[in-house]
């Protein structure tokens, strides 16, 4: 998947590494090095290094010494999964993401998705401002996400589209599809979850630097390398600052920026009528992703520091067991949700091993956790005719006994036992093909 200039970059960078391409009867599942999959301070420079080599990075380098300026590009991924068929471009619906709405990927899975952003950044910025263009708001009014034109929109985009090919992250987990700009599971059938690529970011109402969205960015950026500050010129309110309007879905939308070369600053006005710095319509900007460094991290920066370092911790370890979590009765139920039970475990168990295990031992091996959805998919025969003989009336009991107690019957049934052993069968050897795949796509990944 990388191209030759990345690639000359990543098997020059210092290790005599063969390239599985080349290797003739190349097997796999037996010839894996457990240290290609290490978040070794090695491997993490030879990402770097490959984004800095890379043509389409120069333009993001940071061009002046201000401290509103840097390079520091951070990926993230939307809690909230996306509708079925809706587009990633339709939000989010504000300028700058919510606080609590998004997750941002861990270090290492942010410099992978930028390095392969980077080697395809036309392409892909091509079909996301298609995209983005599908979703914007017309000269009728009338939006086209939430229409009934949207499913239309999102098949005519994806029609000729072949099976998607995604990058590996949370520790192969998980798969970034940069075309559509979705994050979704690898091993089970879940929801897409919506990417964003942070480049400028906001501060609004605390310390925390939020992201702004990609197309209010873009303009952003366009502002910034024609050098807009030395334009400034006495605003109504009296500032000394250069104003740019925006296109967003705020009315009135525009920023000033104002300083030198070595000292310019941004703002970001959401009111067209004033300007006021101690207002509350005014957040400031910065180019480039910048920690907090509060002294006290609430609890969405504590959860958001152990997710990255779980993810982190997936990538310095390789998988030394697999475990499949096979669920019993009951996950038919509305509620019922296995990937999060399996979540919570695969939590409890890595504070065990914070308690139980020693540094060697923790930093040997890993046990991956996957979530074995073996009657998600299973339809058997017998259940559509016990749904058309249920009354109205006890429909809700009926459901929660077909999802509980009739499981129990069905296996005990020489007619569906089967069909519930060749169900689980199956679900182990896709989820165990799919573990292979991922572990040789991550190798190829940084080292090819």
């Amino acid at each position: 998947m990388a191209n030759a200039e990345v690639t000359n970059v990543l098997v020059s960078a210092g290790e005599d590494m063969p390239l599985f391409s080349d290797i003739s009867g190349y097997n796999p599942v037996e010839e894996i090095s457990p240290d290609l999959l290490k978040n070794t301070p090695s491997n993490i420079a030879k990402l770097e290094d490959a984004i800095e080599q890379c043509k389409g990075h120069q333009k993001y380098l940071a061009l002046t010494k201000s401290p509103s300026d840097g390079d520091d590009v951070r990926w993230y991924f939307c809690k909230v999964p996306l509708a079925e068929k809706e587009l990633a471009a339709s939000i989010p619906r504000t300028e700058i993401v919510g606080k609590s709405d998004y997750f941002r990927f861990s270090m290492r899975d942010s410099l992978a998705l930028e390095a392969s952003f980077l080697q395809r950044e036309e392409e892909l910025l091509a079909h996301w401002w298609k995209e983005y263009a599908e979703c914007s708001e017309g000269p009728s009014g009338l939006q086209a996400i939430g229409s009934s034109t949207s499913c239309y929109q999102y098949d005519e985009l994806y029609a000729l589209e072949e099976e998607r090919v995604g990058v590996p992250v949370k520790g192969g987990l998980y798969e970034v599809d940069l075309t559509r700009r979705h994050c979704f599971p690898v091993y089970w059938s879940g929801e897409n979850r919506r990417v964003l690529r942070g480049h400028w970011f906001a501060r609004k109402g605390g310390l925390d630097w939020l992201p702004l969205r990609e197309d209010v960015a873009e303009q952003l950026e366009l502002a910034y390398n024609c050098q807009v500050w030395h334009r400034r010129t006495f605003q109504p309110s009296g500032q000394f600052a250069a104003r740019i309007d925006l296109q967003g879905t705020s009315p009135g939308l525009h920023a000033l920026f104002t300083g030198e070369d070595d000292t310019w600053e941004a703002w970001l006005a959401f009111d067209s009528t004033s300007f006021s710095f101690g207002g509350g319509v005014v957040v400031k900007l910065r180019r480039g992703f910048s920690t907090s460094g509060s002294v006290k991290p609430t609890q969405d920066e504590l959860r958001q520091q152990k997710e990255e370092e779980m993810d982190d911790y997936c990538s310095q370890v390789p998988v030394g067991h697999l475990v499949f979590m096979v669920h019993g009765i009951g996950q038919r139920l509305e509620r019922a949700n296995l990937v999060d039970d399996v979540g919570d475990f695969r939590r409890i168990t890595a504070s065990l091993a914070e308690m139980h295990l020693t540094p060697y031992q923790k930093s040997t091996q890993r046990i991956l956790f996957i979530p074995c959805q073996w009657r998600k998919g299973l339809k058997l025969s017998g259940e559509s005719a016990v749904e058309n003989i249920t009354l109205d009336g006890v429909r809700g009991l009926r459901m929660t006994l077909s999802a509980t107690v009739h499981d129990v019957l069905y296996y005990m049934s020489p007619i569906y036992c089967q069909d519930i052993i060749d169900s689980v069968c199956y679900s182990f050897l896709t989820m165990y093909c799919c573990f292979t795949r991922v572990c040789v796509y991550i190798c190829y990944f940084l080292f090819h």
